[in-house]
């Protein structure tokens, strides 16, 4: 039991390393990755997006290039892919604030209501993704990863998206 703890911890510091240097490198969008936003989701899941900071569009460009590859054609899991972490734009926490938030959670330990709300960007970004009539899937996704999939959802797409994700 203990190497699982410790194996586990190491794999999300690994995870936090390379998502805060992700964080920090990525460059905006060029116009045709803009294009394929445009073409996979409607003009209110669109602004939704670009409300994201750069960095965090990026990342979930690259999460919805892996969900295509994966589950050719499923537009549902790629708009999924898009908007899953949407609720992160209203705290608007830089790189360091958000990984001193996610290490405070897994400390349990206080933090800032501003760090707060980027912890709870799944319930919050699914709320607006709901008001602005995503897709079913999207909203889902954006509340309850990076859960198991919940009843009445395909589990290996699911799944899919999940490992995209991670």
């Amino acid at each position: 039991m203990q190497g699982r703890l410790v194996t586990g911890r190491l794999q999300t510091a690994g995870h936090l390393v390379l998502r805060f240097f992700g964080h920090v490198s990525a460059r905006p969008l060029s116009p045709e990755e803009q294009s394929y936003i445009h073409e996979r989701l409607s003009p209110p899941c669109a602004d939704l997006f670009w409300r994201q900071s750069f960095p965090d569009q990026r990342h979930a460009l690259n999460v919805a290039q892996r969900v295509a590859t994966r589950l050719p054609g499923d537009q549902e899991a790629i708009e999924a892919a898009l908007l899953h972490d949407i609720g992160k734009w209203r705290p608007n926490l830089g790189p360091v604030s958000r990984s001193i938030a996610t290490l405070l959670e897994y400390a349990h330990l206080p933090m800032t209501r501003r760090m707060w709300a980027y912890r709870d960007h799944g319930r919050r970004g699914a709320a607006e993704l709901e008001e602005a009539g995503c897709g079913r899937l999207a909203i889902e996704f954006a509340r309850l990863h990076p859960s198991a999939a919940p009843d009445g959802y395909d589990a290996e797409r699911w799944q899919a998206l999940g490992e995209a994700d991670g």
